[in-house]
């Protein structure tokens, strides 16, 4: 099997601030005025006429089959202080063949423009041509039908920068301001907005609909107004194919300073693997159709920026997150308001466990939920996800129920499984935590925190079992088979046991449970039974006695007992990891 099929059959993850190495990335501590942002174009202005200016915002020529689209999208600004109407002119476009075309204004062009203020103005044709041609000139011009022969006068010629025309959705950006590193922050000056861009996180996510890639972007606010973010999508780039996403919040306003996320969906196939992003806004033109006036409109996307993916990041997945240390706080996202800012969350177990009759290996993490408020908060249902150094993603299975808060000045544990090969042995992973988001029909997670996360080492000996929120010392054990009236032999354990819970931790019927389970000598498995920590029938200080559910007709010497901490994850699937093993 290649590389290429292998990264076919699990999540490549690409997530990553590439800016910092901080717990989560800087810019998300720091203020807003911080922030450096890349401009990815500049606005220049024409003089059309007395007062009148005139901006070139888009320029399309697209070529296809035997047609060709060519376009513009101008802004015009009357500098005056009084209401101005829109002058009489065509757009016209010269080729670099010397052919000149005369577009087609909107049929919703404003006819005026309102004092020290701006209009946009769409023209659109599609004329027939084979070959693909350049474009070489702009012009406004005045035609006078009023005389004959009708006179025409040039108003304003602008010569075109081939960087600047979009020639369809496979164009390539060659403008050195409009390209970008993952991670860097940017402005689009196009668009007429001072909304800063900063690429946060890249993923790909497998659900019932289908596979996607989500583009999660922060959008921050560096002025004293109130602005609404633009319209913008993403469109994902492979060496032959592009891939269009849209928006999952098509309306995001910002008040001064504040900073938001905006996610793109862009659909993918299994094995897409992006090598760079397009940022691309949405044009529109309105044709009138008919004599009853109804109109038809046509869009299209016109590029502003390329974002260059890292080199190797499908292979090697993201740049080295910051080491984590197991009970410490992990530092969320400020601008997240998934996890409320009075909760702690913190990673206090992860350990990885060899199944050897599945020939797969499962990590278990538990985390604990902090509730340093005065009041009960509900638990987030925090997703997880574990990425080898390799760039592989496997996603964390939650336990199947929890409670429904955790209550003031307590904490409450909530586990997590994880389906590894049995290769992976752990070394280098990283954690990512994601809050679950929807939209509508669209879903899509949300990066809150990453960190490179160290595994516990496994001892299968010891008498002391941390199972979080417990400590419990075996001070003595011994297994006795006694003989039945039914002339068979009924097995038991008998635990000394010292348990030591953490009282600053709730606990319930949802914790993980202890499963004993009895092998003969050939490693058959014969009985078993668990035992709750919590509640009713629970383990507890001192003496326990343990039904192992086996009967045998024959006593069967030497025997073992292996221990499990169990739980069911939301898959219904039943989770073990192997705690220790007495052996008789």
């Amino acid at each position: 099997m290649n590389m290429k099929m292998k990264r076919s059959l699990a999540t490549i993850v690409l997530s990553a601030a590439l800016l910092t190495t901080a717990s989560f990335p800087a810019w998300a501590e720091e203020g807003v005025s911080s922030a450096v942002f890349a401009q990815t174009s500049t606005n220049t202005s024409y003089a059309l006429k007395d007062q009148v200016e005139v901006e070139i915002k888009s320029i399309l020529n697209e070529h296809e089959s035997n047609s060709t689209k060519l376009g513009a999208v101008i802004r015009i600004k009357n500098t005056s202080g009084k209401v101005t109407r829109v002058p009489d002119f065509e757009m016209r476009v010269s080729m670099a063949d010397g052919t000149v075309y005369t577009l087609q204004p909107s049929a919703k062009n404003p006819k005026s423009i309102q004092p020290k203020s701006q209009q946009e103005l769409s023209y659109l044709s599609t004329v027939e041509r084979s070959d693909d041609a350049e474009l070489s000139e702009l012009s406004f011009v005045d035609v006078d039908m009023e005389v004959y022969p009708k006179k025409e006068t040039t108003l304003l010629s602008v010569p075109v920068d081939s960087a600047l025309v979009w020639n369809g959705s496979d164009s390539t950006i060659t403008k050195a301001a409009a390209l970008l590193k993952w991670g860097e922050a940017f402005t689009l000056p196009s668009l007429r907005s001072p909304i800063g861009f900063i690429p946060v996180d890249i993923h790909k996510e497998i659900t019932a609909k289908g596979v996607s890639t989500v583009v999660q972007i922060q959008v921050v606010n560096p002025t004293n107004e109130r602005q609404t973010v633009p319209n913008f999508g993403i469109d994902g780039k492979t060496e032959s194919t592009i891939y269009s996403g849209n928006r999952a919040e098509t309306s995001v306003v910002l008040d001064p300073g504040e900073k938001k996320y905006i996610h793109v969906v862009i659909p993918t196939d299994l094995d897409t693997e992006f090598t760079s992003l397009n940022v691309v806004s949405p044009e529109s033109f309105f044709a009138a159709m008919g004599e009853g006036g109804n109109l038809q409109e046509v869009t299209y996307r016109v590029g502003r920026a390329n974002i260059l993916l890292p080199v190797g990041a499908a292979t090697q997945g993201v740049i080295p997150a910051p080491a984590y240390t197991l009970g410490t706080p992990v530092k969320l996202d400020s601008t997240n308001k998934f996890v409320p800012s009075n909760v702690d969350v913190s990673l206090v177990e992860l350990h990885v466990t060899n199944n050897e009759d599945d020939g797969f290996n499962t990590a278990i993490a538990k985390f604990k939920l902090t509730n340093n408020s005065d009041r009960p908060i509900p638990i987030p249902a925090i997703q997880t996800e574990l990425v080898s150094k390799d760039g592989f993603a496997y996603g964390g299975r939650r336990q199947a129920a929890t409670a429904l808060s955790v209550v003031p000045k307590a904490s409450y544990v909530v586990s997590y499984s994880y389906a590894l090969p049995a290769s992976e042995t752990g070394e280098g992973l990283k954690m990512n935590l994601y809050s679950q988001q929807a939209n509508g029909d669209t879903t899509y997670k949300s990066l809150l925190a990453t960190a490179k996360v160290p595994v516990q080492p496994n001892d299968f000996t010891s008498k002391v079992l941390n199972v979080y929120p417990y400590e419990i010392s075996i001070k003595d054990w011994t297994i006795s088979a006694i003989f039945q009236a039914a002339l068979t032999y009924d097995y038991k354990l008998k635990l000394d046991l010292d348990i030591k819970p953490d009282k600053l931790v709730t606990v319930d019927k949802y914790n993980s449970k202890l499963s004993f389970e009895l092998f003969d000598k050939v490693g058959n498995p014969v009985g078993k039974t668990t035992k709750d920590l919590s509640g009713e029938g629970r383990l507890y200080n001192g003496t326990n006695t343990i039904d192992l559910s086996a009967r045998s007709g024959q006593l069967d010497f030497p025997i073992q007992v292996k221990i499990y901490e169990t739980f069911t994850n939301e898959f219904g699937e039943t989770v073990k990891r192997l705690l220790t093993t007495f052996k008789q």
